[in-house]
């Protein structure tokens, strides 16, 4: 009995050290935007303060040098641009700069999140890689306070992501568009 029953034991040891559980996509996905010159998405993205809802739909493009954010949605407000450079955040508007404060400051906003998701895709520390449904899903943990869990299509392109702040999700993010070159 014992000799039928090893063979299946060890079968079921080795089936479960195989399973498949995206990171080594993830790893893949990850090489693919370090080594990109030029990012680039349209996301539609709502935070949830305390006392209202924000939503937006921006457009994101990242060289070498720097990374701009660009409302698209509401029309309101359609055309206000932040400007990354390094750790520096700049809004521009009509080509008016105000420059609000540094992006290593935890303060979140929309026009901030994006710049953060491309940033941990690269630079955070992947927590736990896992699939779901057909998806491959990350979180990352660009900081103590901050978590971005990240959602993948099995063709390693982003999809949706979600900012936690002190373990309360506040910012979602919905990705289309996304080209890497």
């Amino acid at each position: 009995m014992l000799k039928k029953l090893l063979p299946l034991m060890i079968s079921l040891v080795l089936l479960c050290g195989c399973a498949d559980n995206g990171e080594e996509s993830f790893d893949q996905f990850v090489k693919g935007v370090s080594e990109a010159e030029t990012v680039s998405f349209s996301a539609d993205v709502r935070a949830e303060y305390s006392d209202k809802t924000a939503e937006f739909t921006l457009r994101y493009s990242q060289s070498e040098e720097s990374a701009e954010v660009e409302i698209t949605q509401p029309e309101t407000v359609a055309g206000i641009k932040a400007r990354v450079t390094g750790d520096a955040l700049s809004l521009e508007y009509d080509g008016a700069i105000l420059d609000i404060g540094s992006f290593g400051d935890t303060e979140l906003s929309p026009m901030s999140a994006l710049p953060l998701l491309v940033r941990s895709m690269t630079d955070a520390h992947v927590d736990i890689t896992w699939r779901e449904d057909d998806m491959i899903a990350a979180r990352l943990v660009p900081s103590d306070d901050l978590t971005v869990t990240l959602w993948l299509s099995n063709e390693l392109v982003p999809l949706n992501a979600e900012i936690s702040y002190k373990e309360q999700t506040v910012i979602f993010i919905e990705i289309n568009d996304w080209e890497v070159n």
